[in-house]
């Protein structure tokens, strides 16, 4: 096997000399992430465009001829040759390259067939199990037009070909197949070939790529890219009028049925047809009511879908394409944990007819957080021109889907041309109420601990010391650890520090009062919490009773919910208080609304319920066992959860628009993390939700950091007060 040392030949500077055959956007987004690699030092893209011009040298020769690209990369002693577009691939640019000893990136012919036969791919699917619609293949136009007489429509049409994403056609009615089929069997549209009829799927579509070198996979995150040409999916079929990252629609069990039983399974019959994969796997998918199914699959980089996908990655692609051309195995990949969003500017008549050479104006003000990747463009008299039907992709990342998405359509607002369009809706099924906005509570309680370790930095120059956390851990359950290590790496986030007291699992009731009491009287000591639940000899509210009130950050003591309950001061709970914080970030009004939050305990369900009156709100409080409990949260505005028990609340109780607040927590006994809400259902019935995990979790925690700050700072202005 070879080594890491000796994977790269290197050019005169010391890096590697890389040519990227294509010049798309698709292409542009890999010459992007190419440029970003120290170990390149310098990129061609045959035959590129406008936009790749600026990161690479362009040269004018055609993806699809082989011979005039493998004589430029032998004179040029290229390393590494990294094929975009599927047309190059069919033509057997990697059977020729290999051949004189080129390194490449991309599938054989013979592999490249499950995208260039849909017949073989429909017959592997088949033969292996991998699901998907049945079907049947014609290459006889009345025969083919008989059967799909002969069926209800509906009725799905591709042709067996490479078609640039164009070969299909969703036929509604018998005229329309028959226009499809003879444009395809008789016309010669795209060629001489076979069609393949489908029994019609429904459900969300998505896309799946990834790397793959014979069985070995590597996943990349899923997308859904808008095939349509305008707003709510209207219009004909395009190559992609936008996509992004971020599928709420896709729970966990969902990407790993489709990575292990069609991505992975789909590599491994490769492997036993005897023309294994060496490139991208693109799994066009959806997701149906009876599971998850494969619509198409691609040989290569999807588009749009490449230029959502590739920013994320924080791995050295370079790396990645010369271990997959090489046969060694890549190293786990690592990924920014954030969301993409990216719209496409088409030209006006896009599919259909369009004019090219409309001059682009205002590309040099989009600011350096956005990317912009050129589909279709050239250079004229210095100028940016439109030289395609997709011309340009506009590309933003954000915390959430809907950071990256206001962003992104913010930035494209300064790009002006006459001849330009682009749908206004793109990533719709994260944004709309159809689909609820997952309320990302990581990236807000990352905003909240941002601010903290703001004002901490201040608190430490104003009065000379830091805020400090004491973290109280008795015995060794894994979750306990688990939340007091999160907690520990906040206060060191936030720049506070800490003291991690562990007792072993039979310590005395008196032994952890009296570290309690000492850690009372340290005047260093800010804030006080013992990890819950306790073991069964320990009485978990005379520990809480004992922490001072004025360190309790929990907000447990009887005197701190006291003083909640009659409105005077006192530390709030950590969660309630994190919860209205994630309401109010979805911009919900809560006053007037009604809240019915279901959970009665002292800890979150009822501090939480007195939270929300606070707010004006209108509050109903009930448990698990309340007697016709739908009828309650059908009729809420805003529901908070909080019980403990997997799925205690269904899709049919939750009222269309309502913000949905999960609260629980729970292995199931698959050993799944499963929440009180059955999400993905019930997703599609709110505007706003949070996930397990992620959602209220993270919250609890930068509230703990809040409470901590805040009891350093009426110590410290106490002490100062007294002064004077």
């Amino acid at each position: 096997m070879e080594t890491r040392q000796n994977i790269v030949t290197p050019g005169a500077d010391g890096g590697a000399t890389v040519l990227v055959v294509g010049g798309g956007g698709r292409c542009h987004a890999i010459v992007d992430a190419l440029s970003r690699s120290p170990r390149v030092s310098r990129i061609y893209c045959a035959p590129g465009n406008a936009g790749i011009a600026a990161q690479a040298e362009c040269v004018p020769i055609s993806d699809t001829d082989v011979a005039a690209l493998k004589e430029f990369a032998l004179a040029k002693a290229v390393d590494l040759t990294v094929v975009g577009p599927e047309a190059a691939l069919a033509a057997g640019i990697v059977d020729e390259f290999r051949s004189c000893g080129l390194r490449i990136f991309g599938h054989s012919a013979e592999a490249t067939r499950i995208e260039s036969s849909k017949e073989f791919a429909k017959r592997l699917m088949s033969r292996y199990g991998i699901p998907t619609a049945s079907y049947r293949s014609f290459s006889d136009f009345t025969e083919a037009l008989s059967y799909v007489r002969s069926r209800p429509f509906p009725a799905v049409l591709k042709y067996d070909g490479l078609a640039a994403g164009k070969g299909v056609v969703i036929a509604s009615d018998s005229a329309e197949a028959e226009q499809a089929l003879r444009m395809m069997l008789l016309d010669g549209e795209f060629g001489k070939g076979r069609v393949v009829v489908e029994d019609y799927l429904t459900g969300p579509e998505f896309s799946f790529m990834c790397f793959v070198d014979g069985d070995r996979v590597y996943p990349m995150p899923l997308s859904q890219d808008h095939k349509r040409a305008f707003d709510a999916d209207k219009g004909p079929n395009t190559g992609g009028m936008g996509a992004y990252t971020g599928l709420p629609f896709i729970s966990d069990e969902d990407r790993e049925f489709a990575f292990r039983e069609i991505m992975c399974r789909t590599a491994e019959a490769m492997v036993k047809e005897g023309c294994p994969l060496s490139g991208v796997l693109y799994g066009g998918l959806m997701k149906t009511p009876d599971g998850i199914k494969v619509i198409e699959f691609n040989a290569r980089f999807g588009d749009p879908e490449t230029e959502v996908v590739l920013p994320l990655l924080e791995s050295d692609i370079f790396e990645v394409f010369d271990d997959i051309a090489r046969g060694v195995p890549c190293p786990a990949l690592r990924w920014k944990k954030a969301y993409t969003l990216g719209v496409v500017l088409a030209s006006k008549g896009y599919p259909g007819h369009y004019d090219k050479g409309a001059e682009i104006c205002g590309l040099d003000t989009v600011s350096d957080k956005t990317r912009v990747y050129h589909m279709g463009t050239a250079l004229r008299d210095g100028s940016v021109v439109t030289a395609g039907g997709r011309v340009l992709m506009v590309v933003s990342e954000g915390r959430t889907v809907v950071e990256a998405h206001d962003r992104a359509y913010s930035e494209l607002g300064g790009i002006r041309c006459d001849n330009l369009f682009h749908r206004n809706d793109i990533g719709h099924w994260a944004l709309e109420a159809g689909v609820g906005r997952v309320i990302d509570g990581n990236a807000i309680s990352l905003s909240v601990k941002e601010s903290v370790r703001s004002r901490v930095a201040e608190a430490e120059k104003a009065f000379g010391r830091k805020p400090c956390l004491a973290v109280i851990i008795v015995g060794n359950n894994p979750a306990s650890r688990v939340y007091v290590r999160n907690k520990v790496k906040a206060t060191a986030f936030t720049g506070m520090d800490s003291r991690l007291v562990e007792l072993p699992e039979d310590v005395a009731e008196s032994a952890l009062l009296e570290v309690i009491d000492t850690l009372n009287r340290d005047p260093l000591v800010d804030g006080i919490l013992v990890q819950l639940p306790l073991p069964a000899h320990i009485d978990e509210s005379r520990v809480i009773f004992a922490i001072d009130k004025s360190k309790d950050v929990d907000g447990f003591h009887i005197l701190n919910v006291g003083s909640l309950w009659l409105g005077t001061h006192c530390i709030k709970p950590c969660t309630p208080k994190g919860i209205i914080h994630l309401i109010k970030s979805t911009g919900t009004e809560i006053a007037g609304r009604l809240a019915v939050v279901v959970g009665r305990s002292n800890i979150v369900g009822k501090p939480v319920a007195k939270l929300l009156l606070d707010e004006n709100a209108t509050v109903v409080i009930a448990h698990s066992r309340t007697r016709d409990l739908a009828s309650l949260t059908r009729q809420a505005d805003i529901l908070v959860v909080a019980v403990g028990k997997e799925a205690v609340v269904t899709a049919d109780m939750i009222k269309p628009g309502a913000v949905v607040i999960d609260v629980g927590m729970n292995r199931n006994s698959e050993g799944r993390l499963v929440g009180d809400v059955d999400f993905h259902a019930s997703s599609m019935k709110a505007s706003w939700i949070t996930p397990v995990p992620g959602g209220v979790g993270p919250m609890t925690i930068a509230m703990l950091m809040e409470n901590t700050l805040e009891c350093f700072m009426r110590r410290e202005e106490g002490k100062a007060g007294d002064v004077l």
